[in-house]
């Protein structure tokens, strides 16, 4: 990464993503710009050429810096331009559907002070009626729910997870083109790094989606997650995973429900949301059967 001498660079990085498109952004950025100029950090916005942000976000946000990526680009290639663009010396990263607490920046860079490499947080539900929308958050961020339980862990969303400059630079090969939050957790464990999680760093999730394209979303997210995974395995490993792929549904369902009484939140889930999120799981499960098998 480029970037300027480590005296005179800002102390915070925040990297947006721009995924869900569309005005959402602006909740983001009016939760977060304000925080980040009193800090004297900077706001990136990673955006596909397809979803160019408009002339009045640019004109409402002047301190934004808005870093384009190619048609199409998915998030992770977002995040990785933005990443490489970025030059504070905390790295904190979310996208556009989540809305950061209006202490986040400052808990960020109070967990790294005692001396936390990589620090994920938590990921709550907006308040939502739609069984939809709970599914896709619970697929995808029900460990992530308050209360979060403090301390290691494997890896954290890249919805509400900030880096030490220093470690993304050690394992920079992982994520120069594509930043997908295991594969570069993976990376930093791989060197000694751990991941702590802080249950006092908080973004609301607000995500709303139409069933049929998230279902798409998630077999290809579940692929890619394979792909990821067994980049290097041998023929006999990627078999046994493709066949425990097969299993996944009732597992992540297990999973969900496990979360959710041990949070004390089953009550606050709709009951619309279990027959999308059973499907969810399924959509993800043949993703990553097929991620498994690609290649043999």
């Amino acid at each position: 990464m480029s970037a300027p001498t480590a005296s005179s660079r800002p102390p915070l990085s925040v990297v947006i993503v721009r995924f869900a498109g569309g005005e959402v952004i602006v909740r983001t950025l009016t939760a977060l710009v304000t925080q980040v100029t009193q800090l004297a950090g900077e706001t990136l916005v990673a955006y596909s050429a397809d979803d160019q942000p408009t002339e009045a976000m640019r004109t409402r946000f002047p301190q934004v810096r808005w870093i384009a990526g190619e048609r199409a680009a998915t998030p992770a290639r977002l995040r990785a331009l933005a990443v490489r663009a970025s030059t504070g010396e905390i790295v904190a990263c979310t996208e556009d559907h989540c809305t950061p607490t209006d202490d986040w920046c400052a808990r960020v860079l109070a967990a790294h002070l005692r001396a936390s490499a990589v620090v994920g947080g938590a990921i709550d539900k907006a308040p939502s009626s739609d069984g939809g929308a709970w599914a896709a958050y619970l697929l995808d961020y029900a460990r992530y729910m308050s209360p979060l339980p403090a301390g290691p862990a494997a890896y954290a969303s890249d919805c509400n997870v900030s880096y030490r400059r220093t470690e993304l630079e050690a394992v920079e090969e992982q994520w120069r083109d594509e930043f997908h939050e295991t594969t570069v957790h993976w990376a930093l464990h791989a060197r000694g790094t751990t991941v702590q999680l802080d249950p006092t760093i908080v973004v609301l999730q607000h995500r709303d989606i139409v069933l049929a394209d998230y279902l798409v979303e998630r077999r290809a997210h579940g692929r890619t997650f394979a792909l990821t995974r067994v980049a290097a395995a041998s023929t006999a490993a990627r078999v046994r995973f493709a066949l425990t792929a097969l299993l996944l549904p009732p597992v992540i369902m297990l999973r969900v429900r496990r979360v959710l009484a041990a949070r004390g939140a089953t009550a606050s889930v709709p009951a619309s949301a279990w027959g999308p999120l059973t499907r969810a799981a399924l959509a993800w499960s043949v993703g990553e059967w097929q991620g498994y098998w690609s290649g043999l």
